[in-house]
């Protein structure tokens, strides 16, 4: 059974969340004006959220990204993923982001708090082991902050790298595209990209860097970045990684919105909604590219698999536990 959960702070910050994939279906705030309206880019109707495949506010795994040629190995045994993609993204076909997971709702005097829980089983993934998920979203009373908590344990060494693929857009009810949206990322490195796939680090040149804060469109449509990725789909590498850093910034300086996102995470994914889709938006048209940026925040995509990174932060060991936190700050400018 499908299910949607409301929350709201003393800010008239609306968070709506859904246990199909555990996920954000929508997040209002107010703009300067203190008109509230919607942050995401996501489906007009709840009935297209539960059907798309764009993984608008999933959360994504058991691996966020793509596992190259859909296989990997590990203690000497290879796996295969089940996938549509020729290199298993988000999880392949057993994914956490379509799943409907169970929940609870509580509250305390400082916080509103659902916890999502599922059962990922081996058979239903080709992960080896059960992974025993929780996610955890806990919306502050007195501080505009929405924070999320993945842990899980496995019965078995596997691969665990989660995030969330909420597609933000601070305009208000994605009245207008991202491209005059400010970004800052606290990286000067980032993965090279080749067919989709991280092929090494290198050093953050202009087109790509946002270690300044600039408009995400003064260099998306470079030849070199349209050519292969379409747009910005890229992993920043955060030059110091700490939950109490705040390793990104997006603004939006007509509605005077600012999200400022801290996390345990030392990567994040930068993806300008490059594609198409055919659901219609919260802005009453058909998907559209460019409207949408997620900031995808999680270990190095593929890590498993990439011979440049030494510290496999993606295989989970069976008496280990999976434990890491993406905080969202809502806040207003009146610039």
């Amino acid at each position: 059974m499908v299910f949607f959960i409301k929350l709201r702070n003393k800010f008239d910050t609306v968070v709506t969340l859904c246990n199909v994939g555990a996920s954000i279906y929508d997040i209002e705030t107010v703009d300067k004006n203190n008109k509230c309206e919607s942050i995401l880019y996501t489906t007009k109707d709840s009935e297209s959220f539960i059907s798309e495949r764009s993984y608008l506010g999933k959360t994504i795994g058991r691996t966020g990204g793509r596992i190259s040629n859909s296989k990997f190995t590990l203690n000497g045994k290879e796996y295969t993923i089940p996938t549509n993609d020729p290199n298993g993204l988000h999880g392949g076909n057993g994914g956490l982001s379509y799943v409907e997971y169970k929940f609870k709702q509580s509250e305390t005097k400082v916080f509103h708090e659902v916890v999502f829980t599922y059962l990922s089983t081996s058979e239903e993934s080709k992960y080896p082991g059960d992974l025993k998920i929780y996610v955890t979203y806990r919306l502050y009373k007195e501080i505009n902050r929405l924070t999320v908590n993945y842990k899980a344990t496995t019965t078995e060494d596997t691969l665990v790298n989660i995030s969330n693929h909420s597609y933000f857009n601070l305009s208000g009810n994605a009245k207008n595209n991202i491209l005059d949206h400010y970004l800052y990322i606290n990286s000067s490195k980032m993965e090279r990209i080749e067919k989709l796939l991280p092929r090494e680090i290198v050093d953050c040149s202009e087109i790509y860097s946002f270690k300044k804060s600039h408009r995400i469109g003064d260099y998306l449509m470079d030849k070199e970045i349209i050519n292969n990725t379409n747009g910005y789909d890229f992993p920043y590498i955060f030059d110091k990684q700490s939950i109490d850093i705040c390793n990104i910034i997006l603004k939006d300086k007509e509605s005077g919105r600012v999200l400022k996102i801290e996390t345990s995470y030392p990567t994040v994914v930068v993806y300008t909604c490059n594609y198409v889709g055919n659901e219609i938006m919260n802005n009453n048209k058909k998907m559209e590219p460019y409207y949408a940026v997620c900031l995808e925040c999680m270990f190095h995509p593929n890590t498993i698999n990439s011979d440049f990174l030494d510290d496999k932060l993606d295989i989970l060991r069976k008496n280990n536990t999976y434990d890491e936190t993406i905080e969202y700050y809502f806040e207003v400018e009146n610039e």
